[in-house]
């Protein structure tokens, strides 16, 4: 999956989940990211990686994926970001 691809999928993750080989595509651009290969992402490095401002609070704005016990990204917090799922929308949803 090349970074196009990875757009078009953050932007209609929806219709890449129709494909049959989603999951794959998503662990493919969560590896774009895993830059030490751990399984997990450094916040930074993502708001690095998709040219956020230092003065952007990333923490506060990934709050609702990161892991709270380290501050770092999952695969699976990975995909929920991808689908916009938080928290605050669950709480909407009841």
């Amino acid at each position: 999956m090349d970074f196009e691809e990875f757009c078009a999928a953050a932007s209609s993750v929806y219709q890449l989940e129709a494909l049959d080989r989603w999951e794959q595509h998503a662990r493919c651009a969560y590896e774009l990211f895993d830059k030490d290969g751990n399984r997990t992402i450094m916040i930074e490095e993502l708001a690095s990686e998709l040219g956020l401002s230092p003065s952007i609070p990333v923490h506060a704005v990934l709050h609702d994926w990161i892991r709270h016990t380290d501050g770092k990204l999952s695969f699976l917090g990975f995909v929920k970001l991808l689908h916009g799922v938080s928290s605050r929308s669950l709480a909407k949803a009841h």
